[in-house]
């Protein structure tokens, strides 16, 4: 009996052992509570509480949120190590995110794997052979730059909060390449499509996040109580927003041609049904209008709010704003958009897009990445399944890498020449490694043209006794946007 006893006590002492061992190779940080961990304050923003947590922990630490492990990397170099590692490539299951898909794991963003791959792989070969990023797109960008200057022409003279034609002006870009189709600033169907994207990136109900933090809440409470609990107009808008793509698709499919694809929607169509018959493929109609959705928002709301900053810092800073215009008048005729064969000598333009980026951090977490494997990393053990988190603010505010990291100083991007500084240490915008950002590419066009058509033509300035406060809203989970600060928008002539 005491043998048998003794016997027990060794094991519970040895599994207890183990586990304290194991654990003890996990970064420092919070363990929380069993089952619930330690949930996070919804009085300040998470970004902000991660930086203060850096204090404590140092570059890389531990956060058990819900039923979830979360790593959070504050460094620049752990974070380019970690997010080259493929163990590191996957995502996690999000409920925020699985609504929008019918909870069928499908497009590009949010899933990994063999699906990631080939969904990644075909997006950027298609994307590309339509112009992505390419000089020959330049054009079709340059036309929505006309279309906005016209836009701004009315609202000349008085504060003005900035337009949503900023939007529209981007989102057909991507709808010309994805769709084949443009429309007007003032369209019907254009403003609904924007605010459901925007709608998708607005505050989530505290119900949404706590099915995000505990994973295995949406598998025993009823839909039904998750709607009654607050979650009724997040779900509507994501049952929307799928079904928006869907008819585009639909109406893809009645003209389809396949002999001349106009468009990434007939590419995809006619791919997948050239794989009907591969067990191997992972193509379907839901995947289609998932990677569209992807699409959308990553490549249409995150350029639309860099806009908006842009012109809230330009109208802040006129000292700024006053180098760029002469910039640009001793370099572009006044009957001339800027294009891209003046880019080089815009440099100044350029570094004040990506200054904008620096100091406003998009999206300061980036897209939370998950372990598909345990594996270490700088001497800790990273769970199977844990939640990686990149704090892109912290490297974009370190004191180490940037000259002045708390100031609007677009001189950060350029040498001691005057030239542009487009590769930067610790400047991640797009993140980078296995999951960089594939429209990175556009996206500088974009700015380019569009900051560059814009400021040629206007002056930008915050009307007397407002200032603009850059403050994050703690309820914002997604991308820093900017508030509904106005402006007062002037018309100028060349100064040249």
């Amino acid at each position: 009996m005491f043998s048998a006893l003794l016997v027990f006590v060794i094991i519970i002492i040895s599994l207890v052992y183990i586990t304290w061992k194991k654990n003890a190779l996990l970064p420092p940080g919070i363990w929380g509570w069993p089952i619930v961990g330690s949930l996070p304050s919804q009085e300040v923003s998470m970004v902000d509480q991660v930086k203060e947590l850096r204090k404590w922990f140092g570059d890389i630490f531990m956060w058990r949120i819900g039923g979830r492990t979360y790593i959070f990397l504050c460094n620049y170099q752990l974070i380019k190590t970690a997010l080259n590692k493929p163990e590191l490539a996957n995502r996690p299951h999000l409920y925020s995110m699985d609504v929008f898909t019918n909870y069928v794991e499908s497009g590009i963003v949010n899933v990994s794997g063999k699906l990631w791959q080939n969904s990644r792989r075909f997006a950027l070969r298609h994307l590309k052979s339509l112009g992505m990023g390419k000089s020959t797109y330049e054009s079709v960008i340059q036309q929505e730059v006309v279309s906005l200057i016209k836009n701004f022409q009315n609202l000349i003279g008085e504060p003005t909060l900035l337009p949503w034609s900023i939007n529209v002006a981007v989102l057909n870009v991507i709808w010309r390449i994805v769709a084949d189709r443009r429309y007007e600033i003032d369209d019907e169907e254009i403003l609904h499509f924007q605010e459901l994207l925007g709608k998708t990136l607005e505050n989530v109900s505290p119900i949404i996040a706590l099915c995000d933090l505990l994973p295995w809440l949406p598998k025993i409470v009823p839909d039904a109580v998750i709607r009654w609990l607050g979650a009724d107009e997040y779900l509507a808008i994501a049952q929307q927003s799928l079904d928006f793509m869907m008819d585009v698709i639909k109406e893809h499919q009645l003209v389809l041609d396949t002999e001349n694809p106009r468009d990434y929607i007939d590419y995809y169509l006619i791919e997948m049904e050239r794989q009907k018959e591969d067990p191997q493929s992972t193509m379907s109609i839901i995947d289609l209008a998932s990677g569209l959705q992807d699409l959308f928002i990553a490549g249409s709301e995150t350029t639309s709010s860099t806009i908006r900053w842009a012109i809230f810092y330009i109208a802040k800073h006129q000292d700024v704003q006053k180098k760029v215009h002469e910039e640009i008048d001793s370099v572009v005729d006044r009957n001339t958009l800027p294009s891209l064969e003046h880019r080089d000598r815009l440099p100044y333009l350029d570094a004040v897009t990506r200054e904008v980026q620096r100091l406003v951090s998009l999206v300061a977490l980036s897209l939370p990445h998950c372990a598909a494997e345990e594996t270490m990393l700088e001497g800790f053990r990273i769970p199977k399944d844990a939640v990686i988190m990149t704090s892109l603010e912290c490297c974009h505010t370190d004191p180490n890498l940037w000259k002045n990291p708390d100031e609007f100083y677009p001189e950060h991007f350029l040498d001691q020449d005057g030239r542009l500084l487009a590769k930067k240490e610790g400047y991640l915008p797009f993140s980078i490694g296995k999951r960089v950002c594939p429209g990175e590419s556009l996206a500088y066009m974009e700015l380019y043209l569009f900051l560059g058509g814009i400021l040629q033509n206007f002056h930008f300035a915050l009307p007397e006794g407002e200032d603009l406060n850059p403050k994050r809203n703690p309820k914002d989970r997604f991308i820093n946007a900017p508030k509904p600060y106005k402006v007062i928008i002037s018309k100028r002539e060349c100064t040249s």
